[in-house]
């Protein structure tokens, strides 16, 4: 009767064992898995503020290169502003060089894309 007792109990314990071990092992691959999802979310968190970086640094220079095209926006402004008023200053008005209108109004459709 002990001998039927013994083998139960060593059957039972090396269930146990086999058990254990099987949900030991489950959670060794779930915690590798677990530490792979945290790896790949770590990178994509880097990759997403390395792309802030990058688009901050775009935007820097956008608006970098908008400032420096309004100052020469203004700076040719005020050259021609100097012209024109160098020109009515010193050039006077010609009659004998004016273009007459039919040929004024062929040039300026010509300009406009005309025919």
């Amino acid at each position: 009767m002990w001998h039927y007792i013994k083998t139960a109990l060593a059957t039972i314990a090396v269930l146990s064992l086999l058990t254990l071990g099987w949900k030991a092992n489950g959670w060794r691959i779930e915690a590798g898995a677990a530490e792979a999802l945290r790896l790949e979310l770590r990178n994509e968190l880097q990759r997403r503020v390395a792309e802030q970086v990058k688009v901050k640094q775009a935007n820097d220079a956008r608006l970098a290169a908008e400032t420096a095209l309004q100052a020469k926006e203004a700076e040719i402004a005020k050259g021609v502003k100097t012209v024109k008023q160098t020109i009515v200053k010193y050039v006077k008005a010609n009659p004998d060089c004016d273009i007459p209108d039919e040929p004024a109004s062929q040039l300026q459709k010509l300009r406009e894309g005309g025919e």
